[in-house]
């Protein structure tokens, strides 16, 4: 095995958002950073096979949506997928940013090389050494940034070839004409919303009482309904039994309800959840939970000099917090205090209309022994829905009841990923009711509705 002579002060494993964030904010801190990728190109699953590829998909996805609905607006028009271009499209965005990202990273004077990092090692002097593509690097710290890949449930069958990921999906060129989605949580619904708009036959099997079960449950009742009048097909509280290749058909049995159902379609994705990506070395060494590494607040793992971040970590599973996460640890190494707070992490769901939270449920703060108060404005008097002929959304919005901060928030509506912000702000930095109605919100736009929520929040505190 080939020796490099330079001592490292960080060498990141992992090339998504938490370790390429720390990598470049690590070296603009002034330390010499290197970071490895497996793969020919840095962005890891959020950028090459995730967000934006399905984003992109579902941006052409709500197009066609639109455009067949433009009667309603006084437009005669239609529209039909091309899948070569719509495939195109997508592969053209992800390299447009893949490129953008491999130049920024560059130029922020981190080193880069392109390999697996088939063994993390501490040696007694405390070093870290890591062996990427046959050549061992050593560090003085290392952060495991190496992210998640699809996790495959033991159901017989689940090696069928009718039986795709969601990477299967991302990165391929299939475009089935019906599909069965196994799993309906954050993943799940973007692709029944996407197929559906695309006009496909879509089926979701949930094996929780309700789909986006870790969401508030009105979030989750909306687009169960919205989803079911677009033509979806949704069994939650099911048990999905068996998988099978009818003569190129995928058959899904599953029991509901009491009783034995079988489905048919297409293809079958299951997108029942991820698992972590360890390298060799350290993998049976450190502290786990639930197949996650577990960290301290500042990042760090039950290994000296080893540090953890994003989705291979315990917590939710989002690009934003792996991104935090990230700059976080590579200010500590600095000798900094950290960047973000990360008491409250936006979640969203780019569905058909998006949806998005932030803090506490009700559910939440009535298990925390908080007395709390809620309200609820819908955006079917906002001007902007009316216009834009939105479905159904709502601005619903938590606050202690003795101090009127608010704690929570959740948004069902156009452009709900981008409105959150505002309300992020509000919950980290514990700004009460009133305190967020001294902002003046521009009219027409649909953050009216937020402020029209604030105001039957405040009556009640």
């Amino acid at each position: 095995m080939e020796n490099s002579e330079k001592i490292y002060d960080l060498i990141v494993i992992g090339g998504g958002p938490a370790g390429y964030s720390a990598a470049m904010t690590a070296s603009r801190q002034g330390l010499s950073t290197l970071i490895a990728d497996s793969r020919n190109v840095l962005g890891g699953t959020c950028l090459n096979r995730g967000c934006i590829p399905t984003k992109a998909l579902l941006h052409s996805s709500g197009l066609i949506r639109q455009l067949n609905s433009a009667s309603a607006f006084g437009v005669d028009a239609s529209a039909s997928v091309n899948k070569e271009k719509l495939f195109a499209y997508r592969d053209e965005t992800v390299r447009m940013l893949t490129a953008g990202l491999e130049q920024s990273v560059s130029s922020s004077g981190v080193e880069i090389v392109k390999g697996k990092a088939a063994s993390v090692t501490v040696d007694e002097e405390g070093n870290v050494s890591v062996d990427i593509g046959g050549t061992s690097y050593k560090s003085k710290d290392v952060l495991l940034a190496t992210g998640t890949e699809p996790a495959l449930p033991p159901i017989e069958g689940i090696d069928s070839n009718v039986v795709l990921t969601s990477n299967d999906l991302l990165e391929g060129t299939e475009l089935p004409e019906s599909l069965i989605i196994v799993g309906g949580g954050v993943i799940g619904c973007e692709f029944a919303s996407l197929y559906t708009d695309l006009g496909r036959k879509v089926t979701v099997i949930e094996a929780l009482p309700r789909i986006l079960a870790n969401m508030d449950k009105d979030v989750a009742r909306n687009l169960q309904m919205i989803l079911k009048n677009r033509g979806a097909e949704i069994y939650s509280d099911a048990k999905v039994n068996k998988i099978a290749d009818n003569g190129g058909k995928a058959e899904v049995t599953f029991n509901v309800g009491g009783e034995e159902k079988t489905v048919t379609a297409d293809r079958v994705l299951v997108a029942t959840g991820r698992r972590a990506v360890i390298p060799g070395g350290v993998a049976d060494k450190l502290e786990m939970n639930n197949g996650r590494i577990v960290t301290g607040a500042d990042g760090l793992t039950s290994i000296e000099h080893i540090y953890a971040a994003g989705d291979v970590t315990n917590g939710i599973q989002l690009a934003h917090k792996a991104t935090a996460e990230g700059e976080n640890i590579a200010m500590i190494l600095a000798g900094k205090a950290p960047r973000h707070d990360m008491s409250c992490i936006p979640a969203c769901v780019y569905s058909s209309p998006e949806i998005a939270c932030a803090g506490m449920t009700e559910t939440d703060a009535k298990e925390e022994g908080i007395t709390a108060v809620t309200a609820r404005a819908v955006t079917a008097a906002n001007s902007r829905s009316v216009i834009s002929r939105e479905e159904r959304g709502f601005v619903k919005l938590v606050a202690d009841k003795e101090t009127g901060i608010l704690i929570g928030a959740q948004i069902m509506c156009a452009n709900a990923s981008d409105i959150i912000g505002e309300l992020v702000l509000a919950i980290t930095n514990r700004l009460t009711a009133d305190q967020c109605l001294k902002s003046v919100r521009s009219h027409p736009s649909y953050e009216e509705t937020v402020g029209a929520a604030l105001e039957e929040l405040s009556k009640k505190i």
